[in-house]
């Protein structure tokens, strides 16, 4: 299996507004966004962990959801979708029928989500961790 992720690097900043948010049984110290998450071979002889940070401003697209037992924020990005998009042509398969970039915040307590505006700051991303 191989993982790769890019840690949430302003994840104090985050987990401020989560918790002014209702949000109180988070990780923060755990929060990432994963780029692939396979049990396929992949060819990554071309591929090279990305080491930069990556800045995802805010935008109007984000919003809170619920994902298979999480609570997540969700938002688009580029550049983490078509780093998706590598692995999965180096042969990189996904359990999930699309990929949607998210931040897991929580456990889904069935809380009502309903009025909870999405975080409204820059997302930052620290280098890709690869884990075999």
């Amino acid at each position: 299996m191989l993982t790769v992720v890019r840690p949430l690097a302003n994840a104090d900043v985050v987990a401020d507004w989560a918790r002014s948010a209702g949000f109180d049984d988070i990780v923060p110290s755990n929060w990432h966004v994963t780029i692939a998450k396979t049990f396929e071979v992949v060819d990554v002889a071309s591929l090279t962990p990305d080491a930069s940070v990556l800045v995802v401003p805010a935008s109007p697209g984000r919003f809170i959801a619920r994902m298979g037992g999480i609570i997540a924020l969700m938002f688009r990005s580029v550049p983490i979708a078509t780093r998706h998009r590598v692995f999965r042509i180096a042969g990189a398969d996904w359990e999930h029928r699309d990929f949607r970039p998210h931040v897991t915040l929580a456990v889904d307590d069935r809380r009502q989500l309903d009025g909870v505006a999405p975080f409204a700051g820059d997302l930052v991303f620290g280098g890709e961790i690869w884990s075999p």
